[in-house]
């Protein structure tokens, strides 16, 4: 048996599989008898095992050097490090479509066994018999789409005949930094998590039982968020480390695209919570999940069609009309669906515009509308061509124009949000929303007096403006519970964080949002930059530092040639307070790509990062000289901070007493 036959035998059987389970899961919904459901549980854990094969045989034609595998010979060399032979899966559109259809199955096993044969009360605590085969039959079909797709279109075990006796390697950029093995699966782990709160919301709307989806879809939901949250960040700081331009978001097409489910689920997970308290916003809820599944499809026909131009594209290819004909079907089946049960979701009351639900209803509204602006702005030059043929771009100053204005919004609703109660307004948050007005104004106008720019200031002002707002909640929770039970603050604290899971997390990730984008707003302000050519012992003083090149050296390595520069670096102002140290700088030449691509010396400090890239480099008649770029940015680094603390609170919300509150608790939105 070799890793080509196991391969291509195991994505046959994973399909077979998952039409089986789909005709399962629509015997159960139509004869409505629990055998075939309970079958169709049990067929979803085979096609995950031979997922699960199917990506091990391609494992080990790579770990194995099995070049007669197309997908190896093409994007694998015997060369690499071990650890870029194990991320090589995803290295291009075949192996990255396995690893989307194992995920896939993993996520329907996991339902699968969410699923009770029996309807529980409020059919909280997972899937009831009516629901569950439509949702199953939903995830089947995105799993059939996904095999089918590989079985037919993009094989990642056809076999090459002759074998090379080498291959060329993965691209430069995935060897290029040990994030590569972390971002794209937290990427996928979001993307295919997302199938699952729509599979609930196509079964509620199906079996016309929307008491409970809500609640168990924002769960699902939020687990997908925190994926892709973590994916989004760890893409930036790969974007950072490795592309040597110093920044961490470039308003590509694709990570445009990522963005927008992103956007959507925001936007759910906040009106969500007006669904589980008051009962509102139901059609809104089902929309905005439909609309998340469809955007994550959106941004897959982008990457695998070859209609944009991007660092994470994966060039031309067969898939991308089948998905867009699969991304339309579902779209319009959904919205179908939704027009036909819309009658049935209309609100019985109303959304009061001072209250929590009005200003949870307005971030949602502020995040939708974003979502079609970067949408606009990222299809608009595929628009222009389509019709005229001219080429256009529409580039980072028009998203960071558009983003200015949604940023300064959403952080004030963020703050106003939670000290608001449901409902209408009571004198104490009036109180509230003083303190916070003031809170804002006085921590802008301190930045105004230390010679900051208005955005920057305006930025530290509303970064302490929720950290007041947060504040101000935990100290009512707080005083409320102490004078109650009659314990003191610190117990009262304590149980109030243990309890309210929900709650506390969501004040986290709201910190940590705060925080990000104060580390933006610095960052994109006080950034300075210089270039210059040194030679061997030539010092360079620019942007508060001494730099002096000492060395320049070539090292062959396994998989690349490296040329190193050595540089001494000392602060000469404040701005270089942290600065001293060596840097090496260096430019890495693989076989596959015939640009070197830099590889910057990076060092993070609280204060500024100082960023050093190997631009050129060479010998004349007056010895060896480099090219070197710095960069210095402001507060970067509370940047990854803040990355980390929107996903240890949402770890928080998630965990498990998390989920018994919220299965206990109709209604137990609290944040």
């Amino acid at each position: 048996m070799t890793p080509g036959l196991l391969g291509g035998l195991s994505l046959v059987a994973a399909l077979l599989f998952s039409l089986i389970g789909l005709g399962l899961s629509g015997f159960a919904h139509f004869q409505r008898d629990g055998r075939y459901l309970e079958a169709a549980r049990r067929t979803s854990g085979l096609a995950l095992l031979a997922a699960l094969v199917a990506f091990g045989a391609l494992e080990w034609a790579l770990l194995s050097d099995d070049f007669s595998v197309r997908y190896v010979a093409e994007h694998h060399s015997s060369t690499s490090p071990l650890w870029v032979k194990l991320v090589t899966p995803w290295a291009a559109l075949e192996g990255s479509i396995l690893l989307w259809a194992t995920l896939q199955t993993l996520y329907t096993w996991i339902v699968s066994w969410r699923v009770h044969t029996r309807a529980l009360p409020g059919g909280k605590n997972g899937l009831d018999p009516y629901r569950a085969p439509i949702a199953l039959g939903v995830l089947f079909t995105v799993q059939v789409f996904f095999f089918a797709v590989m079985v037919f279109l993009a094989h990642p075990f056809d076999a090459v005949i002759p074998p090379p006796t080498e291959g060329p390697g993965p691209n430069p950029l995935l060897q290029n930094h040990w994030m590569m093995a972390v971002h794209p699966v937290l990427m996928y782990l979001g993307f295919v998590g997302f199938s699952v709160p729509f599979a609930y919301a196509v079964a509620a709307m199906a079996t016309r039982r929307y008491q409970s989806w809500v609640h168990e879809t924002r769960w699902w939901t939020m687990i997908a968020w925190g994926f892709l949250t973590a994916g989004k960040m760890a893409g930036a700081w790969w974007s950072y480390e490795v592309l040597g331009w110093g920044g961490y978001w470039a308003w590509d097409p694709v990570e445009n695209a990522s963005f927008l489910p992103w956007l959507l689920a925001t936007a759910f997970l906040h009106t969500s919570m007006v669904q589980e308290r008051r009962g509102l916003l139901r059609s809104w809820n089902f929309a905005l999940v439909i609309l998340t599944f469809v955007a994550t499809f959106f941004m897959t026909f982008l990457t695998r069609s070859g209609v944009i131009q991007s660092v994470h594209a994966f060039g031309e290819g067969p898939v991308g009309p089948v998905f867009l004909a699969f991304l339309l079907s579902v779209a319009f089946a959904s919205f179908y669906f939704l027009s036909r049960v819309s009658s049935e979701l209309r609100d019985a009351g109303e959304v009061r515009l001072v209250s929590r639900e009005g200003a949870l209803l307005g971030g949602a509204i502020l995040f939708t509308v974003f979502t079609f602006v970067v949408l606009v702005g990222t299809v608009w030059p595929l628009v222009v061509e389509a019709l005229s043929g001219a080429k256009v771009s529409v580039g980072a100053p028009f998203f960071n124009q558009m983003a200015a204005p949604f940023g300064v919004f959403m952080l004030t609703l963020m703050g106003i949000g939670p000290v608001l109660p449901w409902r209408r307004s009571k004198p104490e948050a009036v109180r509230n929303l003083q303190i916070l007005l003031a809170v804002l104004l006085i921590g802008t106008l301190v930045g105004l007096a230390r010679g900051w720019t208005v955005g920057v200031s305006l930025a530290v002002g509303l970064f302490l403006y929720n950290l007041a707002a947060v504040g101000l909640m935990v100290d009512q929770g707080v005083r409320e519970r102490a004078r109650s039970l009659g314990i003191s603050a610190a117990r009262a604290l304590a149980d109030l964080a243990l309890s309210n899971k929900r709650r506390f997390g969501s004040h986290i990730v709201h910190v940590g949002v705060a925080l990000g984008c104060l580390a933006i707003a610095f960052s994109q302000a006080y950034r300075v930059e210089a270039q210059k050519t040194l030679r061997l012992g030539e010092t360079w003083k620019e942007v508060g530092l001494e730099v002096r090149l000492i060395d320049l050296r070539q090292l062959q390595e396994p998989n690349r040639l490296a040329t190193v520069a050595v540089l001494e670096v000392r602060g000469t102002s404040r701005q270089g307070l942290w600065a001293e140290g060596q840097y090496r700088p260096r430019l890495n030449v693989y076989r596959a790509m015939n640009q070197p691509l830099p590889s910057p010396a990076v060092k993070y400090t609280p204060g500024n990062d100082y960023y050093f890239i190997l631009q050129q480099f060479g010998q004349d008649e007056r010895g060896v000289w480099a090219t070197v770029r710095v960069i210095v940015t402001p507060l970067v680094l509370w940047l990854w901070v803040a990355g980390m603390i929107v996903v240890l609170g949402t770890l928080y919300i998630l965990w498990p007493a998390g989920v018994r509150a919220l299965a206990k608790a109709p209604g137990g939105a609290t944040a």
